[in-house]
């Protein structure tokens, strides 16, 4: 009966609730298709999801995750309740580093209705949402593991499935982890669980790392993103004021029209400058390793975040991008305010700890004194009320059309070639999906090579895409009237697909005369370019795939570190 009173439940069931709360319609069956969100009723194992085709591997190991659990769940069931275990862990952990169910409440509200969490669900960052879930239980293992009440592999079992939610998550634990384990510490056991911790960081994250530096994209990049994804000002109090509370994500269409407000976005400002002030007068804060920790990385996560607005720090972090490999990683510098807004959570739940105590000692009925705890962690839902019920419908669930499916399954079956979609853009608005902007999803329709062009186009400016092989696309598109074919297929293209309901550059058919339409539906049309001169297709080497060894390697270390532990311990 215990167990189910701790604040670590008590976290979870809130977290759980706030997950209905917010995302509403999005839990129906279905697909939520949103921006970055892009889910499919079966994601396969193709060289994409591997992250071996060459391209930059941004969705590793996360889609390989999803591909895994799509081989006995259905997709949208498996996007379901990926989304509800973000609340649920990120509940649970806040409530298990808080003293008392009050303070669980507080935190776990805090840690999951929040700008950062609103902002990123819109933009449909689902990867780094877990990777942020994970970090509470960083915080909680690496603690455990510096003060010596737990041996360092439950530490490694975390620090590996923040890896697999992908790199944003993997670099965020590896922040975390140093800075409990080794703020303030002279221990010889917080640097052996520190090491511990970055070997089964580095070798769960060589999934991506390691194609990424094989890949041609790893010398490429637009300084033109530096400015594009700096964070910006979501509300009348700056740039800083916005980060402090949570947003200020670059991306204006993710923002909530309640944080313009200059009263509603004032409150939140000033609740979070009292909770991190009340929570820094406990004592348990510089004596506890997860609170200094926490607040140490939230501080570096908090810099982090306004690097590029700063006097000299937009050409600091052009340079970082540019010279350095694997510098892209800093590039939305926004989203280390996940960091911050883990300290902010448990400040909170410390703050309404010490508000609950002090109400008992002026001998407060014990429902008030619990009243007021809670409310601390309501002002997170009050400032940002249009989060609930998916974002007030701009979230929802639906099903691909039948021509999609029909398409894509005899697409599957078709003679060895890449496959172009167009128009010749990145993004989409679908009927069908509620006119939602949404990432092309043919890309994880199809397990075989499809290219779709990866320039980011925004308000003012077009952040120039990293992939080789669309640049051969987009290259071949340029060419003169009748060569458009020729340089398709000398491109490895053979078929093109082109999404008649979408606007932006195509081909006409008088420029497709020579090739063979294959299938024609009211929105789609298959064309079949032949293989003469066709590009032999790139075909991954046994060194492409060393990264998915390696990530192998580190999880069977971290599970085998965390049975030795046990073992030990009984």
């Amino acid at each position: 009966m215990r167990r189910l009173t701790s604040p670590t439940t008590v976290g979870g069931v809130v977290g759980l609730v706030a997950a209905v709360v917010i995302l509403g319609p999005a839990l129906l069956p279905g697909l939520q298709l949103n921006y970055d969100m892009v889910f499919v009723p079966e994601l396969g194992f193709g060289e994409r999801t591997l992250g071996v085709d060459g391209a930059v591997p941004r969705a590793v190991p996360n889609d390989l995750v999803v591909a895994a659990l799509s081989t006995v769940l259905p997709g949208w069931l498996v996007q379901k309740l990926l989304l509800v275990a973000v609340f649920v862990a990120a509940g649970a952990g806040a409530g298990s580093l808080l003293p008392g169910r009050r303070a669980a409440v507080a935190g776990a509200l805090v840690a999951c209705w929040n700008p950062w969490v609103a902002e990123r669900l819109a933009i449909g960052h689902w990867g780094y949402l877990l990777g942020y879930a994970t970090l509470f239980w960083v915080i909680r293992t690496a603690g455990r593991a510096r003060r010596g009440e737990g041996a360092a592999g439950p530490l490694g079992v975390v620090m590996a499935l923040a890896g697999l939610s992908g790199s944003t998550g993997a670099v965020l634990a590896v922040i975390t982890a140093t800075a409990v384990l080794l703020a303030g510490s002279r221990w010889p056991r917080a640097w052996r669980s520190w090491g511990w911790a970055m070997v089964v960081s580095v070798l769960v994250a060589a999934s991506w790392w390691f194609p990424y530096l094989r890949s041609e994209a790893s010398s490429s990049a637009d300084s033109a993103g530096v400015t594009a994804f700096a964070a910006r000002a979501d509300t009348p109090w700056g740039m800083l004021g916005s980060v402090l509370t949570g947003g200020g994500i670059w991306n204006q269409a993710s923002w909530f029209a309640e944080r313009q407000n200059l009263l509603i976005s004032g409150v939140a400002l000033v609740a979070v400058l009292v909770a991190c002030a009340v929570a820094w007068g406990d004592a348990r804060v510089r004596s506890r390793p997860e609170y200094l920790g926490a607040a140490v990385a939230g501080l570096v996560g908090l810099v982090a975040a306004v690097a590029a607005g700063l006097p000299g720090g937009r050409e600091l972090v052009s340079f970082v991008v540019l010279q350095v490999p694997g510098g892209g990683l800093v590039r939305d510098g926004q989203k280390f305010a996940a960091l911050w807004m883990v300290a902010v959570s448990l400040a909170a739940g410390l703050a309404a700890s010490r508000l609950a105590a002090a109400s008992a000692r002026r001998h407060a009925g014990r429902w008030l004194s619990g009243g007021l705890a809670v409310a601390c962690g309501l002002l997170a839902v009050v400032t940002l009320p249009g989060l609930a019920a998916g974002a007030g419908g701009r979230w929802g669930s639906v099903d691909l059309p039948v021509d999609v499916t029909f398409v894509a399954e005899r697409l599957e079956e078709a003679e060895p070639g890449a496959v172009a979609v167009l128009p010749w853009t990145q993004y989409r608005r679908y009927d069908w999906n509620d006119d939602r902007v949404v990432l092309d999803p043919w890309q994880r329709l199809l397990e075989r090579d499809v290219r779709v062009n990866d320039a980011l186009p925004l308000k003012d400016a077009v952040v120039a895409g990293e992939d080789p092989r669309a640049a051969e696309v987009t290259r071949a598109l340029a060419a003169p009237g009748d060569d458009v074919l020729a340089a398709l297929r000398a491109a490895g293209v053979r078929h093109v697909l082109l999404q008649t309901d979408q606007p932006g550059p195509t081909l006409t058919e008088l420029q497709l005369a020579d090739a063979e339409l294959r299938i024609r539906t009211e929105d789609l049309q298959w064309w079949d370019l032949g293989d003469e001169g066709l590009a032999p297709a790139r075909t991954a080497s046994r060194v492409d795939h060393a990264g998915l060894w390696l990530a192998a390697a580190g999880l069977l270390l971290a599970v085998a570190g965390a049975a030795a532990g046990a073992v030990r311990r009984r």
